[in-house]
């Protein structure tokens, strides 16, 4: 079975509840890594002979357009990851819509592509996203990858495998949720992150089989930061910096043992397939 590796297409700055350290009124005057990480990326993608899900943010679209026709023209699959990285829980039906159709205007305006998926930043779903897969699917949209079943991020309480969730008689919305340990402190990160840089690989490997033995695929993520030199903020909170910053050029050696071992895809790849077996 294939899995899904993607890339979550973001800035350095781009630090979920840092308003006060990051102000956006300042993201103009920062400089950005995503030149040079995308062609660290797709560069690396390309030994693999392998296509990715890159989550893109709109902003960083509109700064480096030329960038996100690079990632789609390499064959890669566009999906939209908010237009200023907001916390979905933080916004309602009007407001989601209004940035669902911005970004899906401007993604499809740049690479052609039909814009199928979407990622909430920081997995910010929240524990009654039902108003937000109806919004989804209301434009549009075919998957998510926003429900982490995760305590401190999301919902301990749910589903650990890839799902199509229904929304009315005729719409759908698959949900792609990223990759965890349980443990006896609760679920733990795994599929990106820290978590994907700290934990033993043969761990990892392994509940990816058992996840797979199921028919679900294990979702994966990745940054541009992770694989660029850059300089956090000397004042970023001590969490943020814990989860930018831990065992960071362990990155790099995590792609490789992940691609060395197991077959990768896109998000809409599994998407259309777990679709149809839904459908039976």
């Amino acid at each position: 079975m294939k899995n899904v590796i993607s890339i979550d297409w973001e800035d350095w700055f781009h630090i979920c509840g840092q308003e006060r350290v990051l102000p956006r009124k300042a993201w103009d005057s920062y400089d950005s890594i995503l030149d040079e990480a995308t062609d660290v990326i797709l560069d690396r993608l390309d030994q693999r002979r392998a296509r990715a899900t890159f989550f893109i943010v709109g902003y960083s679209a509109r700064r480096l357009p030329e960038a996100v026709k690079r990632i789609s023209d390499a064959g890669h699959e566009i999906a939209f990851h908010t237009m200023e990285h907001s916390l979905v829980y933080e916004m309602n039906s009007r407001s989601l819509s209004h940035d669902l159709d911005t970004g899906k205007a401007l993604l499809q305006e740049l690479t052609a592509q039909t814009i199928l998926g979407f990622r909430a930043p920081q997995w910010s779903l929240g524990r009654n996203p039902r108003w937000v897969y109806e919004t989804l699917a209301a434009h549009g949209f075919e998957y998510d990858s926003s429900a982490a079943p995760l305590s401190f991020i999301g919902d301990q309480r749910g589903p650990l495998h890839a799902r199509c969730v229904e929304v009315d008689d005729e719409n759908s919305i698959t949900e792609f949720p990223p990759l965890v340990l349980e443990t006896p402190a609760g679920n733990l990160p795994a599929g990106g992150g820290w978590g994907l840089r700290t934990w033993p690989m043969r761990r990892i490997i392994g509940k990816v089989r058992r996840l797979n033995a199921t028919g679900s695929p294990a979702t994966f993520y990745f940054h541009p930061a992770e694989f660029v030199e850059r300089k956090l903020p000397a004042n970023l909170s001590p969490i943020k910096r814990f989860v930018c910053s831990f065992r960071l050029r362990s990155a790099a050696t995590a792609w490789d043992a992940l691609f060395d071992t197991l077959e990768f895809g896109t998000m809409g790849e599994a998407a259309a397939a777990l679709r149809t077996q839904c459908a039976r």
